[in-house]
Order: structure tokens, then sequence, then C-alpha cells
């Protein structure tokens, strides 16, 4: 893990992944983008941090906005085929949490995606959609990392790859970092 200059990021709060209320599901979501090549990871959890289910993919040639949102209608279709009802999806990309959550209108390249999304979170009994720093979201960007070295949609039951191992140890103690640190 490495600490970025605190001064650059404003006050040093404390960010950290928290797990979800009783009863439901966390999802993180994430997409990357590296020279031409997209790709997307999620990883649903239950209360005490344990990985239900993660997943990696390479989605090809496109945008980091376009990556993030295949990678939350994945993991929604996901949550739904294994017939989880009651789900908290966070993300790091505010351009599409906010697209989901009707308060920003998004661009056309995303409008078919967040349609799907928002078809898909009527599925669920109960479904909320909340921005978060990248701190928060460090499984997630290990798994959408992983995906630009892969052929094919790769999941994990009840597991997690390697290249997450340390993200998901990290989250699991829960100290939390400042803003600007990295994994």
């Amino acid at each position: 893990m490495e600490k970025k200059n605190p001064s650059l990021y404003g006050n040093e709060m404390n960010i950290k992944w928290n797990p979800p209320s009783h009863g439901r599901i966390k999802i993180n979501f994430d997409g990357s983008v590296q020279g031409n090549s997209a790709a997307g990871g999620f990883i649903l959890r239950t209360e005490n941090g344990n990985s239900l289910t993660a997943a990696s993919f390479y989605s090809g040639t496109t945008t980091v906005p376009v990556a993030e949102a295949m990678a939350l209608r994945n993991s929604l279709i996901c949550a739904k085929s294994r017939g989880i009802t009651k789900i908290e999806v966070e993300g790091d990309s505010k351009l599409v949490i906010d697209a989901v959550n009707g308060v920003s209108t998004p661009p056309w390249r995303l409008l078919k995606l967040i349609q799907d999304i928002k078809t898909l979170s009527n599925s669920f009994e109960f479904v909320c959609f909340k921005h978060v720093f990248r701190e928060a979201n460090f499984v997630a960007n290990a798994l959408a990392n992983l995906g630009h070295r892969l052929s094919n949609l790769c999941f994990w039951e009840e597991n997690i790859p390697p290249e997450a191992s340390s993200a998901l140890a990290f989250d699991v103690v829960n100290l939390g970092c400042t803003r600007g640190t990295s994994f």
C-alpha cells in the first residue's frame, strides 16, 4: 500500500469499506482502461466481508464510464441469478452512480447501459446505489485490473483470485486509509 502526499487531498478523512446492513449483500464494482484495453470487475460480499462471488472480465475497447457501467450491469445480473433480493451497490464512478440515481443525465454512450441497470434494479426487493472513493473500492479495482489479462468472463465462488486477496484482507481488517492511498 502506498500513501501519497495527503496535503494534496485536503483534510485527512479515514476512508474504508463498510459492510452492508444486516440481511443485505454489498456489491462493489469497478471499470478500468489501460491503453486500448477495457475491463471490469465486481464482488458480492456478506455483512462480515466474505466473498460470495467475484468476477473479472475483458470488455474490448471502450471508455472508462462504459467499462464501469458494464461492471455494474454484470454485477446486478449475477446477484439476480443467485436469487439475492437485497443489495447495496457501491462504485467509485460518480458519473455512473449519479446517472443510475437520476441525479444527472447520462452521456449518450451510457444511455442503454443505464436503462439496463435501472430495469435490472426492479428485480430486487431492496437496492441502493452509492458513490464511494476508490480507497473504499480496492477489491473491485483489483478485479477490474485483472480483467485486462483475461479473454473470458471469470467467476470465483466464495473466494477471490490472488491478485485481489491483499485488498480483501485490508478491507476485513477495516482500519481504512486516507485519500490518495493506493494499493
